[in-house]
Formats: C-alpha cells, sequence, structure tokens
C-alpha cells in the first residue's frame, strides 16, 4: 500500500479547487475576500484556484452590481459558478422502465424521459428506447 504523504501539489491543488466551487455554488457572486473567509484559504493559494478554475470554464468573473458602494480604490471583483458550463446526464435502466434526464451543473433539470419496455427486452432494446428521448445525453 502506497504512503501518504503531504506532499501531492496536485491532490492539494484538487482539493482546493474543490472547496472553492464548493463555495461558490452556495452563492450568487462571491469576491476573493469572500472566499477567503468562507474558505479558510490563504489569500494568494484562492487567487490561483480562481485563476485556474475562470481559465477552465467553471469560473466567471462577473460585472459589479449596480449601486453597489464603492469604497476608495478599485472595486472589488466578483466570481460565480458557472452552472451551464456543462450538464449532467442521469439514465435508470431497470426491469420494466428505462429513463433518462439532463441537468445543468446545479442540478435544474432541463429535460426528461421515461419509457416502458418489457421485462424480455435485451439491452439493446433498452438502450434504443432512450435515444432520441434526451438529445443532448
Amino acid at each position: 500500500m502506497g504512503r501518504l504523504t503531504g506532499g501531492d501539489p496536485s491532490l492539494l491543488r484538487r482539493i482546493n479547487s474543490a472547496v472553492v466551487l464548493h463555495a461558490l455554488r452556495t452563492v450568487e457572486s462571491a469576491t476573493l475576500t469572500d472566499l477567503v473567509r468562507v474558505t479558510g484559504l490563504s489569500r494568494p493559494t484562492v487567487e490561483g484556484v480562481v485563476e485556474g478554475l475562470t481559465d477552465s470554464g467553471p469560473v466567471v468573473e462577473t460585472p459589479a452590481e449596480e449601486g453597489e458602494a464603492r469604497r476608495q480604490g478599485r472595486t472589488a471583483r466578483r466570481f460565480r459558478f458557472r452552472a451551464e458550463a456543462g450538464h449532467l446526464c442521469g439514465i435508470e435502466i431497470g426491469p420494466h422502465r428505462v429513463s433518462a434526464l439532463l441537468s445543468e451543473l446545479d442540478g435544474r433539470l432541463l429535460g426528461s424521459v421515461s419509457r416502458e419496455v418489457t421485462v424480455t427486452a435485451s439491452a439493446d432494446e433498452r438502450l434504443e428506447r432512450l435515444r432520441g428521448g434526451v438529445p443532448t445525453c
């Protein structure tokens, strides 16, 4: 069995990314300062994670809200989770029914289909019943 060490930077980056994504999924938008406070990570770590997530797509910078009180200096940059950056497709193949659903990454349902099948239907027949039901799966 492999030894557990604290020296795996790629694992640490993935963990930090998951923590920041989780924080962003719970709010409409957040500043870097908000993310530092909520996650407990250092500001440089949060900045690096947000930059990486912005480059790869699941996070986007949002414009400042109109009427937002501005303090001295530049307006704080805000970020949000992009639920539309991908989709989730769930498929259930049972003895009497086949079903599929499609949602955005935040769980908002985009479409679903459910079709009856006979108990004796083959795997190919079951899959064929689903084809075309949720076109983007």
